[in-house]
């Protein structure tokens, strides 16, 4: 994954160097590469339009392939209760049958999952009409090394305070098809 903004400067400065080599070719007179230049310049013209209009703040092939190419996402149902507190207003969504599908990688220690690509995550936060997280997320197991850790997830640095994410196993009983997914996502007022 790399920063949009990253991307953008590397592709304007590429595009300004292959305007002054169509400048150069058109004063010499080197028309053999007369049509690569421009064609060239076309598709950095095109790729530097994108960025400029693109919401992703990373780029990574599969979010630019889902920002290009929506993918038919199921409409999840879920409920949604909030909570004040003292300290904190909390929101949960717990999602109902089917979950959404969560795409994790397996620890190199065999316990634990990480979510390495977020996008999964902001798919279902998008739907939700909530910010995307910028990053992927360790299970807080491998952090606290607290048992009941296993299948959260959090961003503390998340836009509207702390979003913790749980996972469970979900079982479709019409094809036995099992994976994990998305039970909850809740996000609390307060910094941890």
């Amino acid at each position: 994954m790399i920063a949009t903004s990253t991307v953008k400067t590397i592709v304007t400065i590429l595009l300004a160097i292959d305007i002054i080599w169509l400048i150069y070719i058109l004063i010499r007179g080197y028309t053999e590469s007369l049509v690569r230049t421009i064609v060239f310049a076309i598709i950095l013209g095109i790729i530097l339009g994108y960025l400029q209009n693109t919401k992703l703040e990373m780029l990574s092939f599969r979010a630019i392939k889902n920002d290009l190419f929506p993918p038919n996402i199921p409409q999840y149902s879920y409920t949604v209760n909030e909570e004040d507190t003292l300290y904190s207003h909390r929101i949960t969504y717990t999602f109902l049958e089917p979950i959404p599908e969560l795409k994790l990688d397996m620890d190199p220690n065999g316990r634990t999952f990480t979510i390495r690509d977020p996008e999964p995550v902001n798919l279902v936060l998008d739907q939700l009409n909530l910010p995307r997280v910028k990053s992927g997320a360790q299970e807080l197991y491998t952090i606290t090394g607290n048992q009941t850790d296993i299948g959260i997830y959090r961003w503390d640095d998340y836009e509207r305070g702390t979003l913790i994410l749980e996972r469970g196993l979900y079982q479709n009983k019409n094809t036995m098809q099992s994976y994990h997914g998305i039970v909850r996502i809740i996000i609390d007022s307060r910094k941890y």
